[in-house]
């Protein structure tokens, strides 16, 4: 049997005569970039998150590195966790601003700094704290559905076609509930046209993008509680590997098992045809992966966990794991 750890097309073909018929009406009207199914798609990811306001942009890469040039300055010095993706760390850098990286079990109330980047991994929300005096911007670029009426300045969003909210390409959005920071990263994403206070990029979010993340908002709940149902069967029948921790606020972007036997488990699920992905982000030279972070992600495997398994699939996975760990 194969399993695929993310089928894109698939997914789509779920939603295919829906997704073509927004596609026609689009293309028809002309309406490309910035026009109304992106205004209808901020509107409903601030209600569905809980906040006054939403840009949607091209990345969740983006929507940090722009909340940062919204809220500081050149050469601020910003905490961030070791174990995120690279991502992170480099829209720091992009802003021209310095990361600041703390290892898992640290606080980062600890850690001197002007803002802090929680970062909610596979849809588990950190445990942090907002220090006063501090701009706290969350990547939650894996947790759409988990992060509820926040309280932080920003929140960053990622719409990456793997996510569970996946657009047909790459695009992202912040929520937040400040006028000033909104106003901003909307401008910003369009080169700060006809204002001359900055020059900004182009991150804009197109139509197409927006009409289809429309279309799988509908569906949105059910493919959470689908994702939930088949992390509850891994937790009650895998055997053998460390397991994530169930929580009932956390979703499942993905489901992380650990084992210190991570590349053989690899190798032999791939034998069986079973796709999975290790849990590595590797950063550069300069700024190296923290020790436990390093060694956590060199442990851990993300296996098949979302909406589109079938049952047979599903149980497939759990066999193999277990026939690997019961040798």
């Amino acid at each position: 049997m194969k399993v695929r750890f993310f089928d894109p097309g698939l997914g789509y073909s779920k939603i295919k005569d829906e997704v073509l018929k927004e596609f026609d009406r689009v293309l028809t009207a002309g309406d490309l970039i910035l026009r109304d199914d992106v205004e209808m798609f901020e509107q409903k990811l601030a209600d569905f998150v809980g906040t006054k306001y939403a840009v949607a942009l091209n990345s969740g890469t983006d929507a940090i590195m722009l909340s940062l040039k919204a809220m500081l300055k050149k050469g601020d010095r910003v905490a961030l966790p070791s174990h995120t993706f690279k991502s992170t760390c480099g829209a720091v850098l992009s802003a021209e601003m310095i990361p600041v990286l703390y290892d898992m079990g640290e606080k980062s109330e600890n850690v001197r700094a002007d803002a802090h980047i929680p970062v909610h991994i596979a849809g588990e929300l950190s445990d942090f704290a907002t220090s006063t005096g501090r701009a706290t911007i969350e990547d939650a670029c894996q947790a759409l559905g988990a992060l509820k009426n926040p309280t932080s300045d920003v929140q960053c969003w990622s719409f990456y076609p793997a996510k569970m909210l996946g657009a047909l390409g790459d695009a992202g959005a912040i929520t937040t509930n400040d006028t000033f920071v909104h106003e901003y990263i909307k401008e910003a994403r369009n080169h700060f046209k006809g204002d001359n206070r900055d020059f900004g990029i182009n991150s804009r979010m197109d139509n197409l993008q927006a009409a289809v993340l429309n279309i799988k908002l509908k569906y949105f709940d059910d493919t959470l509680e689908m994702r939930a149902q088949i992390a509850g069967v891994y937790r009650d029948l895998l055997e053998g590997v460390g397991l994530p921790e169930h929580t009932e606020s956390r979703v499942w972007q993905d489901y992380i098992i650990r084992t210190p036997k991570r590349d053989e488990l690899f190798e032999f699920l791939k034998k069986e045809g079973i796709e999975t992905m290790k849990n590595e982000y590797p950063f550069s030279p300069e700024y190296p992966k923290l020790p436990l972070a390093k060694k956590y992600e060199a442990e851990t495997l993300r296996i098949p966990c979302n909406e589109n398994l079938t049952e047979e699939e599903v149980y497939y996975v759990i066999s193999k794991i277990n026939e690997f760990s019961n040798v």
